[in-house]
């Protein structure tokens, strides 16, 4: 079975993330799979996988063929796609459309659109919801990530579930924390230029027993946020590790002018397996997007999701559709404490909400941990989305014949 998965990179690394998530798990449950991944920035690619070189148009990697958008290779009229993985809507080179939609055409072909992942209500709806094409012999359906059963849940790719097995052996959880420090200290780059740049501190000596916060969204006034964490740090030592991105500037800078209150790491750049690592190995972790909001979940850690930011607030509503799909895992005294923080980290206004509602959360987190590694677990029976999406292909007459 040959597949075709595209993807355009919209915002920052996720939408390439999910789609080398995908093609990792897709390869790991059928080695036989012939993968062609039409990317369209393989700069960002690269810094998720660095095997991957950015100046080649046309590479092979892991027995895929990685291919920049729209290039000439002749690989694809000599065979030409019969099931595509369009991820995001993101339309498809004019190369592969030509192909698809020929007018020599004879055999069939399945495009299926991967969605965004939202925890709104109209996921459920839209799995395997078939939309119409211009040709009788392309069929195009909708698969929907998702956190319930109605939708085709989360990756949960091989190299992430051992990562996730072993983590839960907590007492190797120092030394497996120290390891990883070391890893990560040897992903940073020396020099002015390096990631490790702006201020933060190299991590305590006792930094692998301290609670771990990493810290990855969007823009915000993060002043309020580092008054809670200093504060809530005098009673239980923390150590924030900073992620590059759109947020660590306005975090160090409120951690800076705060007189640095709590140790904080500005992290390099990680590959997309020591991130994971990371978020396996926390405490609680602050993050953004999909891909980072799924291993979150997936972890049974506590978390705090921050949505990319849209026209008319609509972020809120998918924070508050997310806020109910984690309700019913926790008591109600103590999510009052998630929801406020949430409501106010999606609220919009960039201003980092009430003084106090951070520590708040905090204080809160004892309870609440029984509640996520319940909604965990849930994720986890649903099941992993490249296994059902592999198994939806193998049962279509598309997947069938000289493919």
């Amino acid at each position: 079975m040959t597949i075709d998965i595209l993807c355009k990179v919209v915002d920052n690394y996720g939408d390439i993330g999910l789609v080398y998530r995908l093609a990792k798990a897709l390869a790991d449950l059928d080695p036989k799979l012939r993968l062609r991944l039409h990317v369209d920035d393989l700069q960002s690619f690269a810094a998720l996988c660095p095997d991957i070189d950015p100046e080649k148009d046309i590479q092979e990697y892991r027995l895929w063929t990685v291919l920049h958008w729209g290039c000439d290779w002749e690989g694809l009229a000599a065979e030409p796609p019969r099931l595509v993985l369009e991820c995001f809507a993101c339309g498809r080179p004019e190369t592969l459309e030509a192909l698809l939609f020929s007018p020599e055409r004879a055999e069939a072909c399945l495009i299926l659109n991967i969605e965004h992942l939202t925890a709104e209500a109209w996921a459920d709806e839209l799995h395997l919801m078939a939309s119409a094409t211009r040709s009788s012999l392309v069929r195009k359906v909708n698969f929907m990530p998702g956190f319930t059963a109605a939708t085709g849940g989360l990756i949960i790719d091989r190299v992430f579930a051992e990562a996730a097995r072993a983590w839960m052996v907590e007492e190797a959880g120092d030394a497996k924390r120290q390891a990883l420090l070391g890893t990560i200290a040897a992903i940073a780059t020396p020099g002015p230029d390096s990631p490790r740049a702006g201020g933060a501190v190299e991590p305590p000596t006792d930094a692998a027993s301290r609670l771990w916060i990493p810290l990855f969204a969007y823009e915000w006034d993060y002043a309020a946020m580092v008054r809670d964490l200093a504060r809530f740090g005098e009673r239980h030592p923390l150590l924030a590790l900073v992620a590059p991105g759109r947020s660590a500037g306005p975090f160090l800078a409120a951690w800076e002018g705060s007189g640095r209150p709590f140790p904080a790491l500005a992290l390099p750049f990680l590959p997309q397996e020591t991130w994971d690592e990371l978020l396996l190995a926390s405490d609680l972790s602050i993050v953004r997007g999909e891909e980072s909001l799924s291993r979150a979940a997936l972890s049974g850690k506590p978390f705090l999701w921050q949505a990319y930011r849209q026209e008319g607030n609509h972020q809120r509503v998918k924070a508050l559709a997310l806020i109910e799909v984690l309700r019913p895992h926790f008591p109600a005294g103590e999510f009052a404490a998630l929801e406020a923080f949430s409501a106010a980290f999606n609220s919009g206004l960039g201003t980092g909400g009430d003084p106090g509602l951070l520590e708040a959360f905090l204080e809160a987190m004892p309870a609440l941990r029984l509640g996520f590694r319940s909604f965990a677990d849930g994720l986890w029976r649903n099941g992993d989305l490249a296994a059902g999406l592999l198994a939806f292909l193998n049962s279509r007459p598309e997947s069938s014949g000289g493919c």
